[in-house]
């Protein structure tokens, strides 16, 4: 398999324009909408294959009307999906990378959804450079859906959202980052009477991740 992917990356490399681009998506999940896309990069996305195994997940949760919040925005993938699922309902994305916000103003100016960009990091206090999720709420709304893939703080941010946890019970989607982030998240989860199903990355074309080891998603509703 290993070599089978190398190859497959090598003709890719090989025959694929080089260089980033403004594209529209042809298939998958976010088919129609445009992307910044860079061929040896984001060639999943392209395809509609990025992360495949949430698309069911993100078509259950993500009804028609469901303001959501994006945790970790970079690429603007996943918050285009979550528009288009919802019909147009409004998102917001949360990002703290100062490149990685001026290509999401980027992206979303060329698709036709209202969606807002929060620039900061996302956890358990509120000051110039962070936000908790309950002062998002009051900023902006109540989402009906939250997606979170902030590498590490995943914990701090389910910290920062307890009055959103008790009162709303948002669905949501949490990418953990290391086993602890994992144990902890499904701890404070638990106490909300969350039911949660856990899902491994797919061993098909898997993505590299260079920083962890242990990488799921949890799927809470």
């Amino acid at each position: 398999m290993n070599l089978l992917v190398k190859s497959l990356k090598s003709v890719k490399d090989l025959i694929l324009p080089k260089g980033p681009e403004f594209r529209t998506l042809p298939f998958g999940i976010v088919k129609g909408n445009v992307m910044k896309i860079d061929f040896h990069h984001n060639f999943r996305q392209f395809l509609g294959l990025y992360e495949y195994e949430l698309n069911e997940s993100f078509k259950k949760l993500v009804t028609p009307g469901s303001k959501c919040f994006d945790v970790g925005g970079k690429g603007g993938y996943n918050a285009l999906m979550m528009a288009r699922l919802s019909g147009g309902a409004p998102v917001v994305s949360f990002e703290c990378d100062e490149p990685a916000i001026e290509e999401l103003h980027e992206v979303f100016s060329r698709n036709p959804y209202d969606i807002k960009i929060q620039k900061s990091f996302v956890g358990d206090i509120d000051d110039e450079e962070h936000i908790t999720l309950d002062s998002a709420c009051e900023k902006y709304f109540v989402p009906d859906f939250v997606k979170m893939d902030i590498e590490g703080a995943e914990v701090l941010a389910l910290k920062g959202a307890e009055k959103l946890l008790k009162n709303h019970k948002p669905k949501m989607i949490i990418e953990v980052h290391g086993k602890d982030q994992e144990e902890g998240c499904l701890e404070i989860l638990k106490t909300h009477q969350y039911h949660i199903q856990i899902i491994d990355q797919s061993t098909i074309l898997p993505e590299k991740r260079e920083t962890f080891a242990h990488i799921r998603w949890l799927i809470c509703n």
